[in-house]
This record gives C-alpha cells, sequence and structure tokens, in this order.
C-alpha cells in the first residue's frame, strides 16, 4: 500500500499553535511526506494564522475515529500531545514495522520530539531529527543503532539506491551483531566508503574489507554485491548473511563468495 502526506494533530490550544508554526515550517522546507495536513479542534483553529500552504481541518467526530481513518494510507503521524494518549489512540491499528507509518510525538511547549512507530523504515529518527531542528527543540531517539551512532542494517545504503535482500531473521540477527558490539564484516565488493559518513570513525565492531578472501570468521556479514549469491554459501552462512544490490549493473554468474 502506498502511503504519502504528514498529518498534524493538536489537541489543545496551545498545541494548535505550535502545530501551525510546525506545519508552516514543514511546507517551507519539504520536511516531511509529501502534503502537510493539520486536525486541530474548531474552536481553537481562531489561533491560526491564514497559511495557504497548508490544509487545515477541524476535528469534527472521535478522534479515535479520525485517526483509525487516517492510519490506512497517511506516511507519518505528528501528535502533540502526551505520549500516553497517543499510545492507547495507535495500539489498536499496528500491523508491522514494514507497514505501519511514521508517529511522532510533540509536547506542548515544544521542547521534545519522540519517535514511537516505524523509527527506521518508517523515517521516524529522520523526521524527529529535522522536526526538532525546525523547533529548536530536542529528538529523543531510543533506537540502539542511533544511540551508539552505528548502522541500522535495514537502512544500510537506502539513500544510495541500494536494495536489500534478506528475510526478517537475517536481519534481526545482523542488527543484534551489531548494536551488541559482535564483529561484523561488510564485504564492499560493488561499493565504496560512500556508505558511512568520512567525518565520523567507524564503529570498532564494524570491520569493511573488499573480498570474502579478506572477511574471516564474523557473527554477520553484510555484503554489496551485482553477484548472484552461491546457493552453498548462502546455505553455509544462513541468517548471518545480508546482501545488499547497488543501483545499475546486474546479477552475474560469478558468485565472489565461492572461496569463504
Amino acid at each position: 500500500m502506498h502511503r504519502s502526506g504528514t498529518v498534524i494533530l493538536a489537541l489543545t490550544r496551545g498545541g494548535t499553535v505550535l502545530a501551525g508554526r510546525l506545519a508552516s515550517r514543514m511546507a517551507v522546507c519539504e520536511v516531511g511526506s509529501g502534503l502537510v495536513e493539520m486536525h486541530v479542534p474548531e474552536r481553537f483553529r481562531e489561533a491560526l494564522g491564514p497559511n495557504d500552504a497548508v490544509r487545515i481541518e477541524s476535528i469534527d467526530e472521535p478522534l479515535s475515529a479520525l485517526v483509525s481513518r487516517l492510519f490506512v494510507d497517511r506516511a507519518e503521524f505528528v501528535f502533540i500531545a502526551s505520549a500516553g494518549v497517543v499510545v492507547r489512540l495507535i495500539a489498536p491499528l499496528l500491523v508491522d514495522k514494514t507497514r505501519d507509518p511514521a508517529v511522532l510525538v510533540i509536547d506542548e511547549a515544544g521542547r521534545f520530539v519522540i519517535p514511537l512507530l516505524s523509527g527506521h523504515l518508517g523515517g521516524a529518527n529522520a523526521s524527529a531529527q529535522w522536526i526538532a531542528d525546525l523547533l529548536g527543540a530536542t529528538a529523543v531517539l531510543t533506537t540502539s543503532s542511533d544511540v551508539q551512532g552505528t548502522i541500522a542494517v535495514d537502512l544500510l545504503g537506502r539513500d544510495l539506491g541500494w536494495r536489500v535482500e534478506a528475510d526478517r531473521e537475517a536481519l534481526l540477527h545482523a542488527a543484534a551483531a551489531v548494536v551488541n558490539g559482535e564483529r561484523v564484516v561488510v564485504i564492499e565488493e560493488a561499493c565504496g566508503r560512500e556508505w558511512w559518513p568520512s567525518e565520523r570513525a567507524l564503529p570498532v565492531n564494524l570491520h569493511p574489507v573488499k573480498s570474502w578472501a579478506q572477511a574471516g570468521e564474523a557473527a554477520a556479514y553484510l555484503w554489496v554485491t551485482r553477484a548472484r549469491v552461491d546457493p552453498e554459501l548462502r546455505m553455509r552462512l544462513g541468517r548471518r548473511l545480508v546482501v545488499y544490490r547497488p543501483l545499475g549493473g546486474s546479477e552475474h554468474a560469478n558468485s565472489g563468495g565461492t572461496g569463504y
């Protein structure tokens, strides 16, 4: 299902004022997932100034019904409310991390931006940082890879156009190895070091190599390649192998890994 658009929901007068300020800045800076729309109580709409760049709707139905209706196809929700209220609203609507939208919470004073749901795949962590910059707030990130300043296995290379080939079990295993400090080898067969910020030191448990011959033993292997994966290699490594396909080129017959 295709999701698009950022929904900002406020429940109080102060929250409505903050929502208006945020929506205006998001629209100007193009932060978020397409169209920005606001939903606020009718009695507080007068607290908002004119804004042609943002769609403003009055909340004229039970909040649970509104959120349930919008949850079907919107990409991102920003609630200016308490985290407890938001958790209770979205709990019955959750499916899984690959299909749920990004959900963030901001306190009414605009001090903290907290990604509650779909931090990585849904982009809530990245949005929290952008929104915090717009408001002069603090993004509160709790995802281990973000806290530790290391890679998110399921997002590696996504901004470069890479496609990941791995099942859920392999991704979970590799992610655990990364955040638990186990030895993880990144085989840069079809890339350079563009997957890591040049100004930052690599975490000590990440070991980039150019070929399988240099790989050695590891808890997980992140293989950037255009090669066909040898079935024997895939079977031998099992959940320890995650494959990334860069843009351009195509798979070829040489697996590049039979020597491991």
